[in-house]
């Protein structure tokens, strides 16, 4: 019997929403799969329908949405920079759909530098949209962040939570498959422990070489250096158990970390 609910993933063509996607289906969910990359929507050719498209297009997200029940959203980072605008851009075009469970992909820090982040200020821009469920997912770095290579200016022995994205991708197909949430809530990510620049080289068998700022990355490095952000409190209930291999970070070394970043 085929499954009347039909989950679209927002940026399936990226890290997080591709695997997400590729949970949904491996569980015989009806998916649909949107991006802006038509090539890297093709690994879901027969599996998924494929929509291809600009985040920033209208009249392509409003076909996209117009037959799903559940949705997946992942903002591209332009349209973070005012997130009430991009929250009630979102609210006209699902007004009519089918929709009625969503989960966002957000962040475990919740302030830098004094200010709420852009994800967790679309958080709050979301919440007014009181006719939808919203599950917030709080996630820590991931470990794809260490693609950016081991030389950053974050101090070497600054610790943060991180985790793999295969868990967070679970933990997603997990809430959109079901839909066993109501009202407006978030659950917290932080991976398995807290790890600094120094300690995440030294597991890929590099070291790490802290950088000096830069006129484009001192907004973003400083706070963190000099302790002024605001991360989710960790508990036994946000800390993953690490119940399958993937979500490893030997795993995500092994696998996913491309020789070339280690430098």
């Amino acid at each position: 019997m085929e499954n009347e609910d039909y989950i679209l993933i927002l940026g399936a063509s990226g890290n997080i929403g591709g695997k997400i996607a590729q949970e949904l289906i491996a569980r015989g969910q009806q998916v649909g799969v949107a991006g802006r990359s038509r090539e890297r929507l093709q690994q879901f050719a027969e599996k998924a329908e494929i929509w291809a498209g600009d985040f920033g297009d209208d009249a392509f997200l409003r076909k996209a949405l117009s037959k799903a029940t559940s949705l997946f959203i992942t903002v591209p980072d332009e349209h973070l920079a005012d997130p009430a605008v991009t929250a009630q851009r979102l609210k006209v075009l699902l007004e009519g759909t089918p929709v009625t469970h969503v989960v966002n992909i957000s962040n475990s820090i919740v302030k830098r530098g004094g200010a709420a982040t852009r994800l967790v200020a679309f958080e709050q821009e979301l919440n007014k949209l009181k006719h939808l469920h919203l599950k917030h997912l709080r996630a820590a770095n991931f470990f794809e962040n260490l693609h950016w290579g081991f030389s950053t200016p974050y101090h070497p022995d600054l610790k943060l939570p991180y985790i793999s994205s295969y868990e967070v991708a679970c933990v997603a197909a997990n809430y959109l498959q079901h839909k066993n949430f109501a009202g407006q809530s978030v659950a917290v990510l932080l991976g398995p422990q807290d790890y600094s620049m120094a300690e995440l080289a030294a597991a890929a068998g590099t070291l790490y070489r802290q950088q000096p700022y830069t006129p484009e990355n001192i907004h973003f490095f400083k706070p963190f250096n000099e302790g002024d952000f605001e991360v989710e409190r960790r508990t036994a209930a946000n800390t993953s158990q690490l119940k399958e291999e993937r979500f490893t970070l030997a795993y995500f070394i092994q696998h996913d970390l491309h020789p070339p970043q280690l430098m």
